[in-house]
Order: C-alpha cells, then structure tokens, then sequence
C-alpha cells in the first residue's frame, strides 16, 4: 500500500505530537503520585 507524501508527514506529526503528550502524561503522573504518596506519609486523607 503506497500512502501520499503529505498523508505520511502528517502521520508522522501526528506520531510526534502523541509521543510528547504521552510523556508529558508520564511527567504529570509522576508528580501526582508523589504527592499522594507524601500525603499519605503524613496521615492526610
């Protein structure tokens, strides 16, 4: 299956973009779950 040039860069833009996102999601997680856990250690709810 051939796919046009212009289809290509756009799904490789479109491969890009959800990486970072993916990995700005892992970053926010990280942090949300430190916090938790640090709550947690002090007792808080």
């Amino acid at each position: 299956m051939v796919i046009e040039d212009g289809a290509w860069v756009e799904r490789q833009a479109a491969e890009s973009l959800l990486r970072e996102f993916l990995a700005l999601l892992e970053g926010i997680q990280k942090e949300l779950n430190s916090r938790w856990n640090g709550q947690e250690l002090f007792g808080r709810p």
